[in-house]
């Protein structure tokens, strides 16, 4: 069960990882997303590129955290929990710094993404209960 726990955790990591080439506009993750842009919680005197540039290096970062929190479940590495734990609030809080404030498009902007995280935290927390 860990090692499926594992592997979907770091299944996980890389549709994080994907919003790092929405951000970066190798591609669209859904056809017209412009997201980063218009993060309501950035003034618009900032350049969309630098906010993308943001979103990428926040949102890549835990994502790769996250994918070695993942291994480490695998591992049963003692460091597994907290690495998970914290790379899935801090993308989570990166999702909501970046979310432009309407919710129709909020599931193009990680709204899924920050649910599955809080049902991955709670798990780590039961099983290392």
């Amino acid at each position: 069960m860990r090692i499926a726990f594992g592997i979907f955790i770091i299944g996980h990591a890389f549709i994080h990882l994907m919003f790092v080439g929405q951000a970066l506009r190798w591609f669209e993750n859904r056809p017209g997303s412009r997201w980063p842009d218009g993060a309501a919680l950035f003034p618009s005197s900032i350049p969309d590129g630098m906010i993308r540039a943001f979103a990428a290096a926040s949102i890549g970062l835990t994502g790769i955290a996250m994918v070695v929190g993942g291994v480490g479940v695998i591992l049963q590495a003692d460091w597994s929990t907290r690495v998970v734990i914290g790379s899935a609030v801090l993308v989570s809080i990166a999702h909501a710094a970046f979310w432009n404030g309407d919710w129709k498009t909020s599931p193009d902007q990680g709204l899924y993404g920050v649910i599955i995280n809080v049902a991955v935290i709670v798990a780590m927390l039961v099983v290392r209960a």
